[in-house]
């Protein structure tokens, strides 16, 4: 059996510097830097996930970025495929590929696989939508501790995305999602059959400053034009403030303020609240995470560590 390839892995929360440490390093070694960004993966959406600008795009090219219009639905299973494929490339064009990003689902389909699930069904899904705006997520997520209670005890109730695929699964198939990933038949498809991987995760400096980045990162993409950038995407005849990636953290608070359901300042605390949150569920995920190797918001230290250990596993 041939040695296996690398892939290498920068994860963290919102807000710890991801891209920063993964330009940094692409301007030292050959990768590509393979984007696991359920945002940026969209196109237009630019101000409010962070995304690079054009001309850093072209200079620091993202696999995975610019890929979707607005109103595509997108999954798990469906980034496994793409992510796959674009490590394949890398490999085979010599380069070391590079997974950024902090959306943990993605990466936790690419590496342990996936349970044979029902594919999403957008009647369904606008249902459980609909009731959502009227009575709430937390009041959905409390049918779920009722029907699956596994999932729901790894689930936030805010978590509206986890939420609605878990009735949505249950819907379909009439078993909680739970059993499904519990019996699933498809571990031949874990990458560790194939791949070595080596898994970076940035660490805050501290919780109290991070939650002051985060408040600082949103104030900065208001003043970039955030809700100019959202306005004119609403203001578009086929686009609707429904669509699932428009539902994104920031983006969906936007949105709310632009259609009236919010003043100024209730949507900044709200989109500044549901960021924290999403960093805590990440951090929560990568604590529990195997194998990683935790570097440091110091961009040289962290730069030389990755580098380091690209060079060693060549």
């Amino acid at each position: 059996m041939g040695r296996k390839s690398n892939i290498f892995t920068i994860m963290g929360s919102t807000g710890v510097g991801k891209t920063d440490l993964a330009i940094a390093i692409f301007d030292e070694l050959s990768i590509d830097i393979i984007s696991v960004d359920s945002v940026q993966i969209y196109k237009y959406l630019n101000i409010g996930s962070g995304k690079l600008s054009t001309e850093l795009l072209r200079k620091y090219p993202h696999k995975l970025v610019d890929k979707l219009e607005l109103e595509e639905n997108y999954s798990a299973g469906l980034f496994r495929k793409d992510a796959i494929k674009e490590i394949e490339n890398s490999i085979d064009s010599g380069n070391t590929p590079l997974l950024v990003g902090g959306t943990m689902m993605y990466f936790r389909s690419l590496f342990k696989g996936l349970a044979n699930m029902p594919s999403a069904n957008n009647s369904i899904r606008n249902s459980l939508t609909k009731e959502a705006e009227k009575k709430g997520w937390p009041f959905l997520h409390k049918r779920l501790e009722t029907l699956d209670p596994k999932s729901a005890e790894k689930i936030h109730p805010n978590d509206s995305q986890r939420i609605q695929r878990a009735l949505e699964v249950y819907e379909l198939s009439t078993e909680p999602m739970s059993s499904l990933q519990k019996n699933k038949k498809n571990n031949h498809n874990h990458l560790s059959d194939q791949y070595n991987f080596v898994q970076f995760a940035i660490k805050p400096q501290s919780r109290d400053a991070h939650r002051k980045e985060i408040q600082y990162r949103f104030d900065q993409m208001l003043n970039q034009g955030l809700i100019i950038e959202v306005e004119n995407l609403l203001s578009q005849k086929d686009i609707n403030s429904s669509f699932k990636s428009l539902r994104s953290v920031g983006y969906k608070e936007v949105c709310q303020y632009l259609e009236g359901f919010l003043s100024y300042d209730e949507m900044v605390f709200r989109a500044v609240t549901s960021t924290r949150q999403l960093a805590k569920r990440q951090m929560t995920w990568l604590k529990s995470w195997e194998n990683v190797i935790w570097v440091s918001q110091d961009i040289d230290k962290s730069v030389a560590l990755v580098k380091e250990e690209i060079l060693k596993a060549r």
